[in-house]
């Protein structure tokens, strides 16, 4: 019979492979695909991967698993990447505004969120573990489609509708475009309860470092949207300017 220390070493273990091969796979992998390359059975694999996304270690959703943006803070720790040079700045906007505030580039047609500061708010806006990240419905993500063409858009939501998580999110590409142009002439990107009830965002896109296209949004409850907007405006598009010259340099 094995002793509970035993188990957990095991399942460590076991964690730590299928963290290697998230990392070795960061465009995305399905459970079945882990379960193979591990060895593990898929209930198994299911398990541990929810219980790794609870820590944001990994990031789930319609591309796959892929790392999440805590697994990246710890990467940072042992050498420097966009995310690490980039921290300052995203420290100084999570400062000015008080809210919490992501750095994110896309993973195919979902946010991928590269680093965050969580707001101290007793009410404040957390990271849902398991939830969908849609760019469509998110700030950030608006911010970043706005970086690719219209047909590249077409092509990534084909179909010219769009899945609505809430009531208030955009239905078709035509209004998702639309909203696209705004960005693309200097406008802020906005999630108005479009991705989650009593949740709002501001987003503005900071540059693109090699292939890697790079956006910021702070997010903030429902509550204290309209009291916060301007203030939160202002604050990012002056981190937005600061964002782009750390990029360009």
């Amino acid at each position: 019979m094995k002793k509970e220390s035993d188990k957990g070493i095991q399942v460590i273990s076991r964690a730590a492979s299928i963290l290697r091969e998230v990392v070795a796979n960061p465009d995305g992998m399905s459970l079945g695909q882990l379960a193979t390359a591990t060895g593990l059975a898929r209930s198994t694999v299911q398990r541990i991967v929810d219980a790794l996304e609870m820590e944001f270690l990994v990031q789930a959703g319609t591309g796959g698993v892929r790392p999440g943006w805590g697994l990246r803070r710890l990467g940072d720790l042992a050498g420097p990447s966009i995310a690490c040079e980039l921290r300052p700045q995203l420290f100084r906007l999570f400062e000015a505004t008080g809210e919490t505030v992501d750095l994110s580039t896309l993973g195919g047609a979902e946010v991928l969120f590269l680093d965050r500061f969580l707001s101290e708010h007793n009410v404040r806006v957390v990271p849902d573990a398991g939830a969908h990240y849609p760019a469509y419905a998110m700030a950030t993500g608006k911010a970043l489609l706005a970086g690719l063409d219209n047909e590249q858009i077409w092509a990534m939501y084909g179909q010219g509708t769009l899945e609505r998580l809430t009531p208030m999110t955009l239905s078709t590409v035509d209004k998702l475009i639309a909203q696209l142009d705004v960005i693309r002439a200097g406008g802020f990107a906005y999630d108005i309860e479009e991705h989650a009830l009593g949740s709002c965002a501001i987003g503005l896109p900071i540059g693109i470092f090699g292939t890697t296209q790079l956006a910021v949004s702070v997010v903030i409850p429902t509550e204290r949207y309209e009291e916060q907007k301007d203030t939160i405006e202002n604050a990012l598009r002056l981190s937005a300017n600061n964002f782009a010259q750390r990029i360009d340099k």
